[in-house]
């Protein structure tokens, strides 16, 4: 079986999908356990010896200061409001700082095809980013407090830029 669809990456994807669901739904009903649960499921896995990249543990510092810098600045811009409050208000909340931790631990695994190209890894953030965000809005985690086109442009520049970020640190491809 090639490297693309091994049971790592597919374990992989799937943990992330969980963690993604338990965060979002978790939010839009006030709870942050779920997010910290499914999250600590996937470190779990994929910080295991045998399956950890070389540069997970330094995406997951990143990608924390990416998340907290980043969706505290929509809040104190007021683009967008999240169901569910950080331990500071006015910051990004605890559940979608265990939704940027998981997404790190996808880069050298099941989101490592994005390091193919250079010109991936920007597409996916310019497109995925704001329509992870929208899907967040219509299951009742975050509210947009501007015009929808702004935001999503925004969210889609910002994404573009980390995800650049991300894959640059992350492990190149065997």
């Amino acid at each position: 079986m090639s490297k693309l669809f091994s049971a790592n990456v597919l374990v992989n994807a799937a943990l992330f999908q969980i963690v993604w669901l338990c965060c979002v739904i978790g939010s839009s009903y006030g709870l942050t356990w779920p997010a910290a649960f499914s999250f600590l499921a996937l470190a779990v896995w994929q910080l295991a010896p045998a399956r950890r990249a070389q540069s997970d543990l330094r995406l997951l510092a990143v990608a924390l200061v990416l998340g907290i810098i980043v969706d505290s600045l929509w809040v104190q811009l007021g683009f967008l409001d999240f169901k569910t409050n950080g331990p500071i208000s006015g910051f990004a909340p605890l559940w979608i700082l265990f939704l940027w931790l998981g997404f790190a631990l996808t880069v050298n695994h099941s989101l490592a095809w994005l390091k193919l190209h250079p010109l991936l890894p920007s597409a996916m953030g310019l497109i995925g980013g704001p329509l992870s965000y929208y899907a967040g809005l219509r299951l009742g985690a975050v509210e947009y407090l501007v015009d929808h086109l702004l935001i999503s442009a925004s969210l889609g520049i910002a994404w573009a830029l980390t995800m650049i970020i991300l894959v640059k640190l992350g492990d190149r491809p065997e």
